[in-house]
């Protein structure tokens, strides 16, 4: 049982088109960015549809090894919760915008997700095709305030939970360049930003392990604990990774696929 494939992905509102409105166009090399990290991760032309991944049944490859069985979304919140899909929809009216979607709005018992897994909702649910099951998928938000070690121990659950485990992390860099926040808030955030590019763009868990927990609450950096789960989950595992956006604003977009092999020693 282990993390097969992961793909790293920011939350602005602003990437999905509804939205964003006439400002759309502005975010669309983003948005290619996030579309290409999701496809990367061997499951094309996703869909969910009662708590499942669907795939187009049309042209596609049927699974195989490199197939997840479940498809794990981790964005952080104010609390650690894992949600059932069953009674799920994305929405950001929490966040004073009326948009919500999702085949859960149906059930008047449903839960909202938090903006970071609405966000990441869409980006898996953009297109729904019809098709076969491929993968199930669940929602987990994990605290802000989580410890490294917290984070890790629930990145290392979450990839026992099958045989071949897939994430969507959603998360974002430093958000306090140009605020007055001492000392020398553009360098720390900087600083902060190129660490976590390296890290995202090599798929080295150990040093994204190493993100300090006092620290990114001070640079407002909200990927931190996600990250950090994305860290425990890897458990020693070597990716191919590729970093498809740099994180210019905070905005990091990044693909870890297979090539995997246990570390040596």
């Amino acid at each position: 049982m282990a993390l097969i494939s992961a793909a790293v992905c920011p939350y602005p509102p602003g990437l999905i088109p509804e939205v964003a409105g006439e400002a759309a166009v502005q975010w669309d090399p983003l948005r290619a960015a996030c579309a290409e990290s999701v496809r990367r991760l061997s499951l094309p032309q996703l869909g969910i549809n009662n708590g499942w991944a669907v795939l187009d049944g049309f042209g596609a490859r049927r699974p195989d090894e490199t197939t997840p069985e479940l498809l794990v979304l981790v964005g952080g919140d104010d609390t650690t919760r894992l949600f059932q899909p069953d009674g799920v929809f994305a929405s950001l009216r929490a966040q004073g915008i009326d948009w919500s979607t999702g085949w859960g709005q149906a059930n008047e018992d449903a839960t909202a997700l938090p903006l970071s897994l609405s966000v990441g909702y869409w980006l898996l649910d953009s297109g729904r095709p019809p098709g076969m099951l491929t993968a199930s998928v669940a929602f987990q938000a994990v605290a802000l305030d989580a410890t490294s070690q917290q984070c890790a121990a629930l990145g290392r659950k979450l990839a026992g939970r099958a045989d071949r485990v897939a994430m969507l992390v959603m998360g974002e860099g430093s958000a306090v360049r140009g605020v007055t926040v001492r000392p020398h808030p553009n360098e720390q955030a900087g600083r902060y930003d190129a660490e976590v590019a390296a890290a995202l763009g090599a798929a080295d868990a150990e040093r994204l392990g190493r993100l300090d927990l006092v620290e990114s609450n001070r640079l407002n950096a909200t990927g931190r604990a996600a990250w950090q789960v994305l860290a425990g989950a890897a458990d020693g595992r070597r990716f191919q990774a590729e970093l498809l956006a740099p994180g210019g604003v905070g905005y990091f977009v990044s693909s870890w696929t297979q090539g995997v092999t246990a570390v040596d020693g």
